[in-house]
């Protein structure tokens, strides 16, 4: 069965927020060893989020 766009738009923003979790683990990782990868790691995640928000189904 297909899913409705809802439907779509709210899987994908839980699949998204699993990512964001995993990038901020990621991060948190490096913290201690390159401040770089650490910041950039960071920044995606914080993507991820902004990204989330804007999957509506109008």
């Amino acid at each position: 069965m297909s899913q409705t766009p809802k439907q779509m738009a709210g899987a994908q923003r839980r699949s998204l927020a699993t990512i964001q979790r995993k990038l901020e683990l990621m991060a948190t990782e490096w913290a201690d060893v390159d401040e770089f990868n650490s910041s950039e790691l960071h920044g995606l995640a914080q993507r991820v989020e902004e990204v989330s928000k804007t999957l509506t189904v109008e």
